[in-house]
């Protein structure tokens, strides 16, 4: 336990499962008042306990929001319905998704899908946050969850990448668009992470094993290790670091 995100209400898209639940989590250790599980349903993809029961027992205040993050009015109900917990603080836009069918003959329906999941839904998202935060006068964190295939491609990943990627300059252009409000704005990019979502695309987790012999560190990541890495960019010890985007990736973009 630490007290980074002491006295911080922080909204995590997509946080019932996966990464999104280790962001969560993470930010109960690290000394959150309240967490905002916002996602399309309250039970983990993996199973087992909710994400909201998990921090009440950490002593966290917790609340789930069932959201579409595809839907403008949605993120603004969704940080609206924090303005009684203070309004956010710290906004982790998480939610995103990868598609089986990935590649250089990516269908029209699914590059949309991938774009409206993982741009429009992060782009909403922080809007609506950025909003609430200059209302109130808030110096916030937004913090996106962008990806290793943001900073490199691959024939298997030709949408998610190039969803990633936008993620990472969105990141970027709102740093210098809220800067002056004093709203900082950085990505975080996983690696191998042993979440579900590597099985997501068959060509992936083919590579995977190949690619974590190869990387520096020689094994995959954990979601918890990607919450640490969050909640530091949510805290006053980032307070001078903003349109960065950060490899949690054990080294793998290093030497790739």
């Amino acid at each position: 336990m630490t007290a980074l995100l002491k006295d911080k209400l922080i909204v995590v898209t997509g946080g019932a499962s996966g990464i999104g639940r280790g962001i969560a989590l993470a930010a109960a250790r690290h000394g959150a008042r309240a967490v905002v599980i916002a996602d399309l349903q309250p039970d983990p993809k993996e199973g087992g306990a909710t994400t909201t029961s998990l921090l009440e027992e950490m002593g966290t205040i917790a609340r789930f929001c069932r959201v579409d993050v595809t839907s403008r009015a949605d993120m603004d109900a969704l940080v609206a319905d924090t303005l009684d917990l203070g309004g956010v603080d710290v906004m982790v836009c998480n939610a995103g998704i990868a598609l089986p069918r990935d590649g250089c003959d990516i269908s029209e329906e699914d590059f949309h899908q991938l774009l409206r999941v993982n741009l429009d839904g992060v782009l909403f998202s922080a809007q609506a946050a950025a909003a609430q935060m200059r209302s109130l006068g808030k110096q916030g964190s937004i913090v996106m969850t962008g990806s290793m295939g943001g900073i490199r491609g691959a024939a298997v990943t030709v949408g998610y990448s190039t969803t990633k990627g936008g993620v990472c300059l969105m990141a970027a252009s709102l740093a210098d668009a809220l800067g002056p409000d004093g709203i900082r704005v950085n990505a975080v990019c996983p690696g191998l992470i042993d979440t579900s979502l590597i099985n997501a695309s068959p060509g992936v987790a083919k590579a995977a094993q190949g690619l974590v012999d190869r990387m520096p560190l020689r094994r995959l990541g954990q979601p918890s290790e990607v919450g640490d890495a969050v909640a530091w960019l949510g805290s006053d010890c980032s307070s001078f670091v903003t349109g960065v985007s950060l490899a949690v990736d054990g080294g793998l973009t290093a030497i790739i």
